[in-house]
């Protein structure tokens, strides 16, 4: 094939990213080169479908690449992939020349290699009789897009089936991947110099592989007469603890979490792994036990709180995100009021607030979707609002502390990076106590640096370099 040159437009979550750093290895191992959207013969879109907006940007999306290709009279090939529902695939496949199935990743060079023309159209269950050597795509080594922050997935799929959520209708089951597997990718990016690492999965907290191991000791004789192998499980918290045995200077981070399965093991590890930083995204969604029923989320929020409750005892200092859907079907504004109260009294440090959308397949979708949008922008508007107050007020206590920040870029005189505790700051370079070039002169991008935090805004720091 000649002119195979790619570019990938990633939506959605981590995972999504996670996902095109795989698939950008295939291809350039396969002879793709890597170039910009308007040099792209292959463009791969790597969907989202867990909202309705998600998808609306992929259609126009689209839209906007066939007429680039019209313009510059270039023969494009659109491939889509990612999450993507039955009843979305069915109405885009006619827009785009590809529709392929991430699980079948290390296929896609060989599925491409089918298409004869710019017309043709193929989806990858059309061939599902060409062999692959990877027992699936996330044995793939990807192609990093940092050199110093990496992602890795622990998991795939989900269990849960929350009524409003797609996942389990385009990721599947959960799958988790082994244990050697994991260890071997991050103790490869640690001795790389890879300074956070971020394990993935739809739900890392239900994370379950097995090592087996042969029996030799005298009490296991009729094991060992039978031929049979000792098989230990391990969960997330046993995964955290290995991972945290690995040497190294860098920190360990996680998402997402189900409350349901948050052990107490698990919140040890806050306290006992070193490298974990003192972050958690425990995703309520509703402070309404009517709606969490509704929503089939399998917790109480009594049951919630008292898991914040052992989060803060471990660690008072804890950086705590979650997820709410606000205007789900049947959400009465005392249901709402019940979520605002939650959020004023767990003081989140980041609320990621989403307006439900109905999505094909879910339960959901069944409910009379009778919020308006209105309604629905007003009540983000008011736990925005609230959360402002949070978080400013737990930005403050960090005003004139030193704190470690990792350094992940810089744009005109200032420097941009996070804190241990995932909170991003922004660094001064100019500092009077120094000299500009022992600024300059050292390697910042990619380092542990020391911030004094001179100033706090609701969602970020700004503070000058210690040396």
């Amino acid at each position: 094939m000649k002119n195979k040159n790619y570019h990938i437009i990633t939506f959605g979550c981590q995972m999504n990213q996670s996902d095109s750093e795989r698939i950008a290895s295939v291809l350039e191992n396969s002879g793709f080169k890597k170039t910009s959207l308007e040099k792209a013969n292959y463009i791969f879109l790597n969907l989202c479908a867990v909202r309705q907006k998600a998808v609306d940007r992929v259609w126009g999306k689209i839209q906007n690449i066939k007429k680039q290709s019209r313009v510059l009279g270039i023969k494009i090939k659109i491939i889509l992939t990612g999450c993507i529902l039955s009843e979305d695939k069915k109405k885009l496949e006619k827009k785009v020349d590809f529709i392929l199935d991430i699980n079948d990743l290390t296929k896609w060079p060989q599925i491409i290699k089918t298409l004869k023309s710019s017309s043709a159209k193929v989806t990858a269950d059309r061939h599902q009789n060409i062999k692959t050597n990877l027992k699936d795509y996330l044995s793939v080594v990807p192609k990093y897009n940092s050199k110093f922050e990496a992602f890795v997935p622990i998991m795939t799929g989900c269990n849960n089936f929350c009524s409003y959520c797609a996942v389990p209708y385009t990721r599947g089951r959960e799958k988790s991947r082994p244990v050697k597997d994991i260890l071997n990718e991050v103790n490869k990016l640690i001795v790389q110099g890879c300074k956070f690492i971020t394990l993935l999965g739809q739900n890392v907290n239900s994370y379950c592989s097995r090592i087996e191991s042969r029996i030799k000791s005298n009490d296991s004789r009729i094991f060992e007469k039978q031929n049979l192998k000792k098989t230990n499980q391990v969960d997330f918290a046993e995964l955290l603890k290995k991972i945290n045995k690995i040497p190294g200077n860098y920190w360990l981070s996680f998402i997402t979490s189900h409350p349901k399965d948050l052990s107490d093991e698990l919140i040890q590890c806050f306290k006992t792994c070193k490298h974990l930083i003192p972050y958690l995204h425990l995703p309520i969604q509703s402070g309404s036990n009517k709606i969490l029923k509704l929503m089939n989320r399998k917790y109480t929020v009594e049951n919630y709180l008292k898991l914040i409750k052992k989060i803060k005892k471990i660690n008072p200092d804890i950086n705590l995100s979650t997820d709410v859907i606000v205007g789900f079907p049947g959400e009465t504004k005392k249901d709402f009021n019940e979520t605002a109260k939650i959020i004023k009294k767990v003081k989140f440090d980041m609320a990621y607030i989403a307006r439900y959308s109905p999505r094909p397949d879910t339960a959901a979708v069944k409910l009379k979707d009778n919020i308006s949008l209105d309604e629905k922008k007003d009540r983000e508007k008011i736990l925005n609002n609230i959360l402002k107050i949070t978080a400013l007020e737990k930005n403050k206590k960090l005003i004139n502390k030193n704190i470690e920040v990792l350094v992940e870029n810089k744009k005109n005189n200032y420097y941009f990076g996070k804190t241990r505790n995932f909170k991003n700051v922004r660094i001064i370079r100019e500092n009077k106590k120094l000299r500009k070039e022992e600024i300059e002169e050292k390697k910042m991008i990619g380092e542990f640096v020391k911030v004094k935090i001179t100033k706090a805004n609701e969602w970020s720091l700004e503070g000058e370099l210690v040396i």
